[in-house]
């Protein structure tokens, strides 16, 4: 085998020299623990030279002087009894003692003989359905491992040991049906253990729906025995699965939140977290979910239109959201807007329609009817509709020919009425003779019944205008019709009031336009009441004759009765001047 000698400088060789010898040290006993008055120690491995001894140091002050306490010859000897009959505080380190000139001597860990210092919990937190714990190491440099304590009713019974880290997931917990608490103890290997610190117990979050308030009511234990208290208390939500966002910031005093609005059929998750004060740790609780079921309310009540019929009665037509839960509903009505009565209780039918109708017969010669819905839901929450009135018309006719209509303001909550419409009914044919403002109330009809061969004419009117939903949206188009109402205009009876029968009004006759009526009775008399003429027929007229004999010039007397197709009389009576 060749070997080739690589050509590095003398130099290099004598810095590496001097650095190995430079860094060989004598190990000290690696001293574990004190178990009362014993300490206790591993062997170093030392093959530098011969063993002398492992000497052991002590103080009463961590700081020193430290004094020789003992020198162990025996190499193999790993505990050393040093009696403390005043119990003091006291400090030990070792250094091993083999014959390496030149070596630099190590010390062990100051140890002191108290139990290990307490590790402080800095936070428990729930991750993923389980508690998490997390603490600060204890100084104490025999510290090897630390006892997790979880209190059970049993009491604080220890669940589990860690030799490596400051976490611990503890599997065995339930922080979904309870708050868990927990202790960390540190431990040496002589069993020794720190003093218990503050539990600290995780954060278990409860809640309930309140179907009838559409609100989800959330309750938790606030963190407890950080140093300097909490500093804030978040709510964090997640909606159908979506992700979590922080909601709202609770006063650290309280421990509960109501959350408002719940939708139907949504899915709502929770949990609360506390933010430690100075530290900024974080503690969160358990996840609680909720797929909402609440009361579906009314949310949108209103009525439509009040509408009268051609026979008299009402529909009146309203709306509703067509998922409210509803027990029942009544119908109201008023003839003033006030003091309502209740004319129907209904149980309503599943599933609901939005847009609903009803048929009232109120009286028909009063108005307008108001109208108004009340509803109770499976809440027992009682809401009351907007209203809606009918148009009353009213009328009369003249001597003039004309007859003369009035109805009353259009009155719709949230409704204007933009224009009116009249309509004039003939032998069943409604035509419209007029289109108004709506602001206008009244119109006169240029009647004329000769034209018509009737003396009676009917008419409604009808609202046209727009409704504004309550919470705003898009206007609704509505109308509603009036009452009908007949009007008859008054028979046009000419007499005459002198007769020459050889001159130019020869003939006694009645003139009537029109000629609508059923009866006919004309009677004369002359001045000593004795009937000269008499008839049924209006077509016959007197000429100043009884049974064919021309009577004397004179005052004469008539009485004439005329009864309307209608059923109404028409009573006259007078005089008339024979000429001859």
């Amino acid at each position: 085998m060749n070997l080739k000698v690589l050509p590095y400088p003398a130099s290099i060789l004598v810095f590496l020299f001097f650095s190995l010898s430079a860094t060989a040290q004598i190990k000290a006993p690696d001293l574990l623990c004190l178990k009362g008055d014993t300490l206790v120690w591993d062997l170093p491995v030392n093959n530098c030279g011969p063993f002398v001894s492992h000497d052991i140091y002590t103080s009463t002050d961590i700081n020193g002087p430290y004094t020789l306490l003992t020198s162990i010859t025996v190499q193999g000897q790993t505990s050393f009894i040093d009696p403390n009959p005043n119990n003091e505080l006291r400090f030990y380190y070792m250094v091993g003692n083999y014959d390496c000139p030149g070596q630099t001597q190590l010390s062990s860990d100051t140890l002191d003989n108290l139990p290990p210092d307490i590790s402080p919990i800095n936070f428990v937190t729930i991750e993923n359905g389980q508690v998490s714990i997390n603490w600060t190491p204890s100084p104490s440099p025999e510290v090897y491992a630390y006892i997790i304590y979880r209190r059970t009713n049993l009491g604080d019974v220890p669940v589990d040991t860690v030799f490596n880290g400051n976490t611990y997931i503890d599997l065995a917990a339930n922080p979904n049906q309870q708050s868990e608490s927990y202790f960390v103890n540190a431990l040496d290997r002589c069993g020794n253990t720190s003093l218990f610190d503050l539990r600290h117990r995780s954060i278990y979050l409860q809640g309930s729906t309140q179907p009838c308030e559409q609100t989800i009511s959330l309750n938790w234990n606030p963190y407890q025995n950080w140093p300097d208290g909490i500093a804030e208390q978040q709510v964090w939500l997640s909606v159908d699965g979506g992700s979590y966002s922080n909601i709202a910031s609770v006063p650290v005093s309280d421990s509960s939140y109501v959350f408002n609005g719940v939708n139907d059929g949504t899915s709502y998750c929770f949990f609360v977290r506390n933010v430690a004060a100075g530290t900024g740790y974080e503690s969160s609780s358990n996840i609680v979910c909720f797929d909402a079921e609440i009361v579906r309310p009314i949310q949108e009540l209103f009525v439509e239109s009040a509408s009268v019929n051609d026979d008299g009665s009402v529909t009146l037509r309203w709306l509703w959201n067509d998922d409210a839960e509803l027990n029942q509903f009544e119908i109201l009505r008023s003839g003033m807007n006030g003091n309502y009565e209740v004319i129907s209780t209904q149980t309503p039918v599943f599933p609901l329609q939005q847009l609903n109708t009803f048929l009232d017969n109120p009286p028909q010669d009063a108005g307008p009817w108001y109208y108004t819905i009340r509803t109770t839901d499976d809440c027992d929450t009682v809401k009351t509709s907007t209203y809606g009135a009918t148009v009353f018309l009213s009328g009369s006719s003249s001597q003039t020919g004309t007859n003369n209509l009035n109805w009353t303001p259009f009155d719709q909550e949230l409704s204007t009425a933009h224009t009116w419409e009249v309509y004039r009914v003939l032998n069943g044919a409604a035509t419209k003779v007029a289109s108004l403002p709506g602001t206008q109330t009244q119109y006169t009809d240029n009647y004329e019944p000769g034209l018509t061969g009737g003396l009676t004419a009917c008419y409604y009117v009808l609202a046209k205008g727009t409704l504004t939903p309550p919470g705003g949206g898009s206007s609704i188009s509505i109308q509603s019709r009036s009452n009908t109402i007949c009007i008859e205009q008054p028979l046009r009876i000419l007499i005459p009031n002198a007769i020459a029968p050889e001159g130019f009004n020869q003939e006694f006759k009645v003139l009537i336009i029109p000629e609508d009526f059923s009866e006919f009775d004309l009677k004369i008399f002359n001045r000593y009441g004795q009937q000269v003429f008499h008839t049924t027929n209006p077509d016959e007229g007197w000429r100043g004759t009884k049974n064919g004999k021309k009577l004397p010039q004179g005052v004469y007397v008539y009485t004439l009765r005329i009864k309307q197709a209608s059923g109404n009389e028409e009573l006259r009576k007078g005089s008339i001047v024979l000429l001859r």
